[in-house]
């Protein structure tokens, strides 16, 4: 699956977590990537990939998001604390299986379950917390084919917010709990407080107490591996 922009894939492997996750470096077709693995359905890996616009490679990929305003930077070492920092593994070549677009089946999907507000999906999302662990990141795609950032979107465009999981660890089947909301969110993150009464809300700051923070990824188009949606 394509993801929007490259931040959304800094944002992706580097934010809220304790540990960045690797960056997968390689060539498809004449683009320059860079791929995570995120999940495994089926027993195949669900891959998420961004193409490279930097035009350059380096050691490290670098994401820091402060003031409101998120930066992603290609580097060589690891030399600014400011930054985290995600390895980039520079890959010669994937299997072929792994690369190919595959016809998506009915049952190769997640099963959808559709939530009834974003405070059930925030709950989703950040129950890994309570065991210090980073919450799930929720991926955010448009009911309509493709984003168009210099378009209008037209009143009757909806957005899919959800989380992929695997609540029990023997189940082998990983579902797609989302919500369907009306306006396309401006900023990068969710807001969730169980302390408080507050709704959660969207937001571009991920340092005001306590908050637990979701990440918010958008994807290029809708998401292939969720079956259906309201």
């Amino acid at each position: 699956m394509e993801l929007n922009s490259l931040e959304d894939f800094g944002r992706f492997v580097c934010a809220l977590e304790r540990i960045p996750l690797p960056a997968f470096s390689l060539y498809l077709k004449a683009d320059h990537i860079f791929a995570v693995q995120a999940d495994i359905i089926n027993g195949r890996p669900v891959i998420y990939f961004v193409k490279n616009i930097l035009t350059r490679q380096g050691q490290y990929l670098g994401y820091r998001i402060t003031g409101g305003t998120e930066e992603v930077t290609i580097v060589d070492s690891i030399a600014n604390p400011t930054f985290v920092y995600s390895p980039i593994i520079n890959i010669d070549k994937f299997p072929s299986t792994m690369l190919r677009n595959a016809r998506v089946g009915r049952k190769s999907g997640y099963i959808a379950i559709s939530l009834r507000d974003i405070s059930s999906l925030a709950k989703i999302a950040a129950y890994k917390t309570i065991y210090d662990e980073p919450p799930l990141p929720l991926f955010l795609f448009s009911k309509k084919s493709h984003f168009n950032k210099d378009s209008c979107h037209t009143s009757d465009e909806r957005f899919v917010i959800g989380a992929a999981i695997n609540l029990a660890e023997a189940d082998t089947i990983s579902y797609f709990y989302y919500v369907v909301i009306n306006e396309d969110p401006k900023y990068p993150f969710v807001r969730f407080s169980s302390q408080r009464p507050d709704k959660p809300s969207f937001s571009n700051r991920i340092d005001e107490h306590g908050y637990v923070y979701l990440k918010l990824i958008r994807l290029a188009t809708t998401h292939p591996l969720v079956g259906t949606y309201d």
